[in-house]
This record gives C-alpha cells, sequence and structure tokens, in this order.
C-alpha cells in the first residue's frame, strides 16, 4: 500500500493555506474598561473630585474609596442623616462604608437608559490640618432613576470630617447631612430609599 499523499493534494492544501488568513496574527483587541478618572486623595480636595466625578461615570467603586475603612485609618466611617431621614429610615441605625456602596449600586441599576448621575458641590468653609480637615458645603444631587414616586434630584448642605489613612491619602470620616430648609429631599432621602 503506497502511503505517499498525491502530489495534487499537497498543492490544493498549500494553495488553500497560503489564500486564507489562517496563520496571520490580527490585531489584538482593547480590553473593554470603564472611564475612570479617579486620583489618589493625596489632597483633602481630590477626595470630592472622586467623589464628583465617581457619579459621572457611575462607578460605585471609586465613590466608596472616599470613605474610611478600619482597616486602612483605624476607625469606621459614620453617616448622620438628617433628623427627618433618621425617623424615616431605619437602615441608618446600621449604615455603613459598605451602605455606602449598596445604595450607589442599587441607584446604578434603576438609571433611566442613556442618562446619568451629577453631583455639584459648593464650598462654604474648609479647615485643613496635617492629617485631619473639615468642609462643608452646600450640594445639589440628581439621580435620573426610574422610580415614580422618588424624587430624581436632592439640595442640602453637608458636614465632611477627613483624615488620612494609613497610606497617606484622604478619606471621609465622618459625614453630616443637613436640610436647607424643612421637608427638603436631601441625600440622606436618596440613602434611605435606595439603601433598603
Amino acid at each position: 500500500m503506497n502511503s505517499r499523499v498525491p502530489h495534487f493534494v499537497l498543492m490544493g492544501l498549500g494553495f488553500w493555506c497560503s489564500s486564507c488568513d489562517i496563520f496571520n496574527t490580527r490585531e489584538p483587541e482593547n480590553p473593554v474598561q470603564p472611564s475612570s478618572t479617579y486620583l489618589p486623595p493625596t489632597e483633602p480636595a481630590i477626595v470630592f473630585s472622586n467623589m464628583v466625578n465617581s457619579f459621572r461615570e457611575v462607578n460605585s467603586l471609586n465613590y466608596v474609596k472616599s470613605f474610611s475603612d478600619s482597616s486602612t485609618s483605624g476607625r469606621n466611617f459614620v453617616f448622620e442623616p438628617t433628623s427627618q431621614a433618621q425617623g424615616q429610615y431605619g437602615v441608618f441605625f446600621s449604615w455603613s462604608r459598605q451602605s455606602e456602596q449598596q445604595y450607589f449600586d442599587k441607584i446604578k441599576s434603576e438609571l433611566q437608559t442613556s442618562s446619568l448621575p451629577s453631583l455639584v458641590l459648593n464650598f462654604l468653609s474648609q479647615s485643613v490640618g496635617a492629617d485631619s480637615a473639615q468642609f462643608e458645603a452646600t450640594y445639589q444631587l440628581a439621580v435620573p432613576h426610574t422610580r415614580a414616586s422618588v424624587s430624581q434630584s436632592a439640595v442640602g448642605r453637608a458636614q465632611f470630617y477627613l483624615k488620612k489613612d494609613s497610606f497617606q491619602n484622604w478619606v471621609i470620616l465622618r459625614w453630616v447631612d443637613l436640610a436647607n430648609q424643612p421637608g427638603d429631599f436631601t441625600w440622606s432621602n436618596f440613602k434611605g430609599e435606595f439603601g433598603q
């Protein structure tokens, strides 16, 4: 039995392989990555820039980096809601850094198609020391979500207390939320509605 491959078969294979690009390399595709403008918060003001950008980019991981973590700063983050929200939402009895990420992710999952939230902070005062800082700001938060019974915008005033963590990055240790007027829908209301 002849085990040799006929000459015309080898020529056909050669022609087929040379006419297709099965052995050619292709350009690699760029990895799909979410847009991020997060900067290491080596100055207190960068914490707030990162917070604003995290809403614009709908990035909960960057958002939660703004808050104190006991493993790197020695103390847990504390949020103090408005007195009205404290009485309205039971979720604030155990609010934590993880709660911040959970409510943010819930908002993200309920955004209107092709709509992004926005945050504007206007600072009223600030005091910065070597390893601690205090800021007070008014805010306007717009969240184009799909819940018909919940306001899409919040206004109020916030007091932020910051400190440096073990990596020398600034983080928010304590956040006190205040209403401008009684009955205003505040950031606390957003957290209460989407944190449940």
